[in-house]
């Protein structure tokens, strides 16, 4: 966050006591006692420790501290004090003048419905357009002095009013100054040590800044990005991008705005007609960008309950057609029943057309009243509604108890619930959410997995590897549960029972979707009604034996940092990965649906891909996989960029939960079933590998890993086990604490915001 310029109000306040006294008439009295000491003010901002006189190319990190900026009056030429420390915070000595850029910008109240805006003052030339983009000072082009104990002092090469396209200079607006630093430029240091920006606001007539437009946070994108970065590893803070990227700035070229809010939300809804030329001519564009989650949930970036974004709430209270425009834009096919108005450029339903934003709110402020032809109101915050996760959060899938967990025993028999958030029970044979079937929108199913150290499902009489499953709805709709007591908790019993010679601890989870009238059409029915709902898990113990849950080595809440709420296989399996686990096991493929002449083989081929979900996770988000799925429909995931960074393990595992394992601890992945039914034809990969090799898919990485014991033609004995004449001996010089730790090696540490 921005670091304020801190004034001494009393000072101030002393100083105009002082002078109405000095004009007061009288005597001076006799000098009274000392008072009592005042308490001690606020510590400030530790300073570099002395003496260290460290060379900053000696940094792993180099840590940037403005301390003051001072401008005259008449708007001269801007000074920042400012110290360098490293990762230990001894001070860094010399940094050339030619390794330090500065951006000063001033920030001006909306007028006409507008939000306010940053104007820099420095500006450059683009695409044969003069002054068409702001920029940065190099400290060659001031006065730059470096203090020799980590201290620096730089005073611009200009007067705030003598810079030709800045804004007016006006003394009582809030002006911010970043930093960047880049010592990999020139022959300095061939690699760039990675410096924050340091973003300080200030008022140049001394006073403490007071309006302030802060609405994005560094840790909201970060949540998906790990570590933004852009032009070159040098600019890192979201208030330092905004410096620059402002309405005053375009690209000369396209003529295209870089204003921040369009040019990231033209990003994120992958705007086709979107072009930016970058440094060296580069064209970007961003047609194939997917944002993972509905585009609708605005709050995923502009966080409310963040303090330290008091103005995240003007997506809802500021509209402008700058800002909606982005994602409400005319694509110029008229017949595809989307995107069809320029609100941009004023043009707006209704045939309406705005020269401003004064009237924005008269439709769609907090208090409007106004409809659209489905009588729903076009308030912002109304009309981005998800009625989807709003449903959702009105059910709550519940397992109850499971009797017959015995080895070679009866069919097991489970006792679940479908309530509301206020624990209601839903009556699964009558409600409609639970009975709209026949077009597939009700649906709620158990599945049994076992066991819990690796699933396997041996001996459940499936094929693939796949769980004994139960239909939980209704007797109506072909279920078996049936609900003796009339307390809204239903009992069905599986087909079977556990196999003998069972061992170990059973999963048992709820999944489905209920129905709800998602589309507005006054009915249930149809896929676009589906609730995703929250699975439900539990594990029991085989013979009473101590109950031993699957291990999870991932926090659902990391990824829905990006996906909002993860609902997959027609919105059956939601926010639960240990359940994806259940079917997503070592020795599933999907074999099962590599059929001859089906879209799946057609496009991916018909040798069948491993679906185990520590190896086909990490392929999806390195787009290194693609899949066959439900229908035979191919899912190919390819051209997946992860918009995080692959190394960061934090950014989906909890900490230490991503070394490797020792030999025999996880079961090898099956990637060729041949005969689903049993693993003793599979090939198999073994288990570290498997993991790894998903995103190092090198022919180097691959001998490496080979040359110690992976194997990626290795076969399963009928208990699933692994048969290879290697073992794996990754843990030796990967696991923590060794010669190349999977943290250290991956950088994990150098993420702020895991």
């Amino acid at each position: 966050m921005s670091r304020t310029k801190e004034c001494s109000a009393r000072l101030a306040a002393l100083m105009l006591v002082g002078v109405l006294f000095a004009g007061c008439d009288g005597g001076t009295g006799v000098s009274g006692t000392s008072g009592p000491a005042g308490p001690a003010g606020p510590p400030g901002a530790p300073g570099p420790s002395p003496g260290n006189n460290i060379p900053v190319t000696s940094a792993q990190r180099i840590n940037v501290t403005i301390t003051s900026v001072s401008v005259s009056a008449d708007g001269g030429a801007p000074t920042v004090e400012y110290y360098l420390t490293n990762e230990i915070g001894q001070g860094l000595v010399g940094l050339p003048a030619a390794n330090i850029r500065f951006v000063v910008s001033q920030l001006t109240p909306g007028t006409r419905g507008a939000s306010s805006e940053w104007q820099s003052y420095i500006t450059r030339e683009d695409g044969g357009v003069i002054d068409a983009q702001a920029t940065t000072e190099t400290a060659t082009a001031g006065t730059y002095v470096d203090n020799d104990d980590g201290t620096y002092v730089y005073t611009f090469a200009d007067a705030l009013t003598q810079y030709p396209a800045g804004p007016e200079f006006d003394v009582g607006k809030t002006h911010r100054l970043g930093i960047e630093i880049r010592t990999n430029s020139g022959e300095f240091w061939p690699v760039n040590i990675p410096a924050n920006n340091a973003p300080f606001d200030f008022v140049p007539s001394g006073i403490a800044p007071v309006f302030t437009r802060l609405i994005v946070d560094n840790d909201t994108c970060n949540a998906c990005h790990d570590n933004l970065e852009a032009h070159g590893e040098a600019r890192f803070d979201v208030e330092y991008c905004v410096q620059c990227h402002n309405p005053s700035s375009l690209d000369g070229n396209t003529g295209n705005s870089v204003d921040m809010k369009r040019l990231i939300h033209n990003i994120h809804s992958g705007r086709s007609d979107y072009q930016i030329i970058g440094f060296g001519d580069r064209l970007h564009e961003w047609s194939d960008v997917v944002f993972p989650q509905d585009i609708r949930n605005c709050q995923t970036c502009h966080d409310e309950s963040d303090a330290n974004t008091p103005q995240a709430s003007n997506w809802r209270l500021v509209p402008s057609r700058a800002a909606c425009g982005t994602c409400h834009y005319d694509d110029g096919d008229a017949l595809n029943g989307e995107h069809d108005f320029a609100i941009e450029n004023g043009i707006h339903p209704l045939g309406l057309t705005f020269t401003d934003d004064i009237q924005c709110v008269d439709c769609h402020g907090e208090t409007a009243t106004v409809t659209n032809s489905a009588g729903q109101l076009v308030r912002i915050n109304e009309i981005h509604r998800i009625p989807a996760l709003e449903a959702s959060e009105n059910f709550v899938f519940n397992i109850v108890a499971v009797r017959n967990v015995v080895a070679g025993g009866p069919p097991l028999e489970v006792d679940y619930s479908v309530t509301d958030a206020a624990g209601v029970p839903y009556d699964l044979d009558n409600d409609a959410e639970f009975t709209t079937c026949a077009d597939g929108t009700s649906r709620l199913a158990i599945d049994i997995g076992w066991t819990t150290d690796d699933f396997t499902n041996a001996g459940a009489g499936t094929s693939n590897a796949a769980p004994l499953g139960i239909n939980a709805l209704g007797v109506g709709c072909g279920g078996g549960g049936t609900d003796i007591d009339g307390d809204g908790i239903y009992t069905a019993a599986a087909a079977s029972g556990l196999p003998a010679g069972l061992t170990g601890s059973i999963a048992v989870a709820l999944e489905g979707h209920p129905g709800s009238d998602l589309d507005g059409n006054g009915a249930i029915g149809g896929r676009n009604d589906r609730v995703a709902v929250t699975s439900a898990i539990a594990y029991f113990g085989v013979d009473g034996a101590a109950t031993t849950p699957r291990r999870n080595a991932v926090l659902i809440e990391k990824c829905d940092a990006c996906h909002k709420q993860l609902a997959l296989h027609g919105n059956n399996r939601t926010d639960k990965p240990e359940v994806c686990t259940i079917c997503h096991n070592p020795n599933a493929t999907d074999i099962n649906r590599r059929v001859a002449g089906s879209t799946c083989v057609n496009e991916l081929g018909a040798d069948d891909q491993a679906i185990d979900f520590k190896n086909m996770i990490h392929g999806i988000h390195s787009g290194n996989v693609g899949v066959c799925g439900f229908g035979n429909s191919a899912h190919p995931y390819f051209g997946v960029v992860y918009p995080g960074r692959l190394n960061n393990c934090e950014g989906c595992h909890l900490p230490g939960a991503y070394y490797p394992v020792q030999p025999g601890t996880l079961l090898g992945t099956t990637v060729d079933a041949n005969d689903p039914s049993t693993p003793v034809d599979d090939v198999v990969v073994s288990p570290n590998t498997s993991v790894c090799s998903a995103c190092h898919t090198s022919s180097l990485a691959a001998d490496h890993m080979t040359s110690n014991g992976g194997d990626f033609a290795a076969g399963k004995a009928a208990d699933s086990s692994l048969i290879s004449s290697a073992i794996e001996s990754c843990v030796v010089c990967h696991g923590p604490g060794r010669v190349s730790d999977v943290a250290e090696a991956h950088g994990v540490g150098n993420f702020l915001f895991n």
